[in-house]
């Protein structure tokens, strides 16, 4: 574990706290939520968590290793313990609910974008505006934090991408990549700029639909949500420009859209 959280550029101070733990206990727990799922994890503290993960993690590198998936992909993709570590101050995890995907063989970064094996059960989707079923099998695309959301790589991560899946999991038969994120709201356009690379990388999908709930647009803008709309920071471009948009009465929100197998 520690030569991972080493790999990982975590900080000394949780490195030094992983090291403080019974490996044993950590072993068993780690076990349970392979098999079982991980709500396990509930109840435990932060570095519990992220050492639960950690653990995890190097379990599925021996899923990476069998299938010949190259370590550059294994350490990108696992690469978003770190952020999500950042994300709750430094003090270790909190949400390993979305962790448990990258340890499960499920989910990969391949290039700017995250690819996860994904068998739709949504039941709040509405299927009559979607090309596909429930119950269908999809790649469901991610969008990780940290780094310049560039059209030509997001592009290069589809290309990736379709052969990824080919050569590794080629008995997985799926017809669309799947996606549903505030990057993807129709209503962004009344605020963004043309050439903004959020409304590149909308331009590249099919636009289902979109609702507005704006919960992830408020964390992934601003941080928090706010009680009264002035008391939004204006530090970026686009906190000022979405900032004013609700002032005015607008409302942010998440898209659903989708790509073709093939298209890129």
């Amino acid at each position: 574990m520690l030569e991972l959280a080493k790999k990982l550029n975590l900080s000394e101070k949780l490195i030094n706290e992983i090291e403080m733990l019974d490996k044993e206990k950590i072993s068993v727990v780690a076990g349970k939520c392979l098999e079982k799922g991980f709500s396990a994890l509930k109840k435990k503290n932060y570095i519990e968590r992220l050492a639960v993960i950690l653990f995890c993690a190097l379990k599925v590198k021996e899923k990476y290793k069998k299938a010949g998936i190259p370590d550059g992909i294994y350490y990108d993709t696992m690469s978003d313990i770190k952020i999500w570590c950042d994300n709750n101050g430094g003090r270790g995890l909190k949400n390993y609910g979305w962790l448990s995907n990258h340890v499960s063989f499920e989910l990969f970064r391949l290039g700017r974008l995250q690819f996860q094996i994904y068998e739709c059960k949504n039941k709040t989707l509405l299927y009559n505006r979607l090309p596909f079923d429930y119950g269908e099998k999809l790649i469901y695309v991610h969008i990780p934090q940290g780094e310049k959301l560039s059209y030509d790589e997001c592009v290069k991560s589809f290309q990736i991408a379709e052969k990824f899946f080919s050569e590794y999991f080629p008995d997985y038969n799926y017809r669309y990549y799947f996606c549903e994120s505030w990057l993807l709201y129709e209503g962004n356009r009344d605020f963004m700029k043309a050439d903004s690379n959020i409304l590149k990388f909308s331009s590249m999908f099919n636009h289902a639909y979109s609702v507005k709930i704006d919960e992830q647009a408020i964390e992934r803008i601003f941080g928090k949500r706010q009680l009264f709309k002035r008391n939004y920071p204006e530090n970026t471009s686009l906190q000022k420009s979405a900032k004013a948009y609700m002032q005015k009465g607008g409302r942010l929100g998440v898209g659903i859209a989708y790509i073709e197998k093939g298209r890129f």
